[in-house]
C-alpha cells in the first residue's frame, strides 16, 4: 500500500511522540514492527491497519483534534465522505473521518478514527485500495472497536 504511504505521514507529521496502544488485530492480517506506529498490521493484499499514541500537546479536547486532522488531509487532496462518532472497548468516545483519495489512477479509503483522553490523542488509521478495502471494512471497524483507549 506504498500510494498511500503519504497519507500515513501527513497524520505523522500532525501529531508527535509515542505510547503503547494495541488493538485485535483482524484475521487475515499479520503485525509489523514499525518505529513509527504503537501498532501495524497488514493484510496480503495491502490493506494497512495502524494506531499512532501522541502526546495531547497543545491540550485538545476530540473536536480541537479531528478537525485538526481534518484540516491537514484536506489540504492534502483527501476527500471526506463521511463523519462518524465511534466509542472505544473501554467506552471512550472518539470519532472517524473516512476519506477518498486518488492516486496512480486508483481510488483508496483512508479511514481516520481519533480518541483524547486529558493526556493523550490516539489516532488509528486504516487504508488501502477501495477494491480492496470494503470487503474488509467490517473487520477492520471491529478491530477499531477493540480498542482499549485508557
Amino acid at each position: 500500500m506504498r500510494r498511500s504511504i503519504p497519507a500515513f505521514i501527513l497524520a505523522a507529521l500532525v501529531l508527535g511522540g509515542c505510547s503503547t496502544a494495541r488493538l485485535q488485530t483482524p484475521s487475515g492480517f499479520a503485525t509489523h514492527d514499525d518505529d513509527t506506529y504503537d501498532y501495524r498490521a497488514s493484510d496480503g493484499e495491502g490493506v494497512v491497519l495502524a494506531v499512532r499514541t501522541e502526546k495531547n500537546d497543545p491540550k485538545g479536547d476530540l473536536d480541537f483534534w479531528s478537525s485538526a486532522v481534518d484540516v491537514k488531509l484536506r489540504r492534502a487532496g483527501y476527500e471526506a465522505k463521511t463523519l462518524r462518532d465511534v466509542t472505544s472497548a473501554n467506552g471512550r468516545s472518539g470519532r472517524q473521518i473516512r476519506y477518498e483519495v486518488e492516486s496512480g489512477g486508483r481510488i483508496l479509503a483512508f479511514w481516520v478514527t481519533v480518541f483524547v483522553t486529558g493526556r493523550r490523542v490516539v489516532i488509528v488509521e486504516a487504508g488501502g485500495d477501495t477494491e480492496l478495502f470494503e470487503p474488509k471494512a467490517k473487520s477492520v471497524e471491529a478491530a477499531i472497536a477493540s480498542l482499549d483507549v485508557g
